[in-house]
């Protein structure tokens, strides 16, 4: 992948540039554009409208129902989530990656309000909350790593909608947050399979490229993909991230950072599929099934899934372990 342009460049590309671009069509394609919009500001306005339907594989998501070993969450000023497995972590591949990508954190962003708070607007309109989550090219072992690559890092920005109920999904989460109320206090949440937390899609998501500005002032180029599927929390959910205080002992009201010019970038619109009336799908009135499928390793390991997954194994498998089990109990 070629070196991102800085911002005092010109990215547009040359019309020798275009020549010897990949074919449309291809994932080749899509990188190809971070050299030109990569260092472009982020967050932006998604919209169907002025999008570029593109098509890619189905993404997939692997072990999203494997339970960790444990789940700590930090209040840094955005309510890290960080989990452990004790073997393999859940991961994504197909969509628009040429490679395996491993998750690594969960944060969220909100506002005073019940109008403000996401960092995307979705048709130009704010949200209250919006979750993301980061994930890493696997081949760079570490996120701390893979920041250091414009094809490294790439963050899945939940909406959180308005619900009139309580989403459940957010529920176990919100739980310890009277836990964390002060800045650099942690505990442990859960812990359960990020599949109780993260709404899953193969498809009809949004996709671009944009640079990740620091408080430390370092610079990092991301893709940012928009899934129209979403969150939605209650008004009292939404106090209970109100709640939380930042570094100098006052509630943390606004962690939301200002919208961006989207200028002349591509904002891909991967493989749509639902109605388009609205960018973002409508709150679903039955919760929606896990897609999540058991990575290979896994498969020919069954023995390294943590007992809450023991409805995973094969029947036979069950009863040699609740066997195993029962001896423990006796000795």
């Amino acid at each position: 992948m070629k070196p991102v342009k800085s911002a005092d460049q010109n990215c547009v590309p040359t019309e020798e540039e275009l020549e010897e671009a990949p074919k449309f069509g291809s994932l080749e394609w899509i990188h190809f554009w971070s050299t030109y919009e990569g260092h472009l500001p982020t967050p932006i306005d998604i919209s169907i409208t002025g999008s570029l339907r593109y098509i890619c594989p189905e993404l997939k998501w692997y072990n999203f129902d494997v339970y960790p070993h444990k789940v700590k969450m930090t209040n840094t000023g955005f309510t890290v989530i960080g989990a452990k497995w004790r073997t393999e972590r859940p991961y994504l591949e197909g969509g628009p990656f040429l490679e395996k990508h491993i998750l690594s954190q969960i944060h969220f962003h909100w506002g005073a309000d019940m109008m403000e708070g996401s960092d995307h607007t979705v048709d130009k309109r704010r949200h209250p909350a919006e979750m993301q989550v980061t994930f890493f090219r696997s081949e760079y072992l570490t996120q701390e790593e893979a920041f250091k690559h414009p094809d490294g890092v790439v963050m899945i920005c939940y909406l959180i909608k308005y619900g009139v109920n309580s989403d459940a999904r957010l529920s176990w989460v919100l739980e310890g947050f009277p836990r964390i109320k002060e800045p650099h206090t942690n505990t442990r949440i859960g812990p359960y399979p990020m599949s109780h937390l993260l709404p899953m899609f193969y498809e009809d998501y949004f996709l671009y490229w944009g640079r990740l500005d620091t408080s430390k002032g370092e610079t990092f180029v991301l893709r940012w993909l928009v899934p129209r599927t979403n969150l939605f929390a209650s008004f009292e959910q939404m106090m209970a991230f109100r709640k939380i205080w930042d570094a100098w002992d006052e509630p943390l009201l606004r962690n939301f950072r200002p919208l961006q010019p989207r200028r002349n970038r591509h904002v891909f619109f991967i493989s749509p599929h639902w109605s388009q009336y609205n960018s973002l799908l409508p709150i679903p009135r039955v919760p929606e099934e896990s897609i999540s499928i058991l990575s290979p390793e896994y498969q020919t390991k069954l023995w390294m899934l943590p007992p809450q997954n023991a409805y995973m194994l094969p029947q036979e498998e069950k009863q040699v372990e609740e066997t195993a089990d029962k001896n423990e109990e006796l000795d």
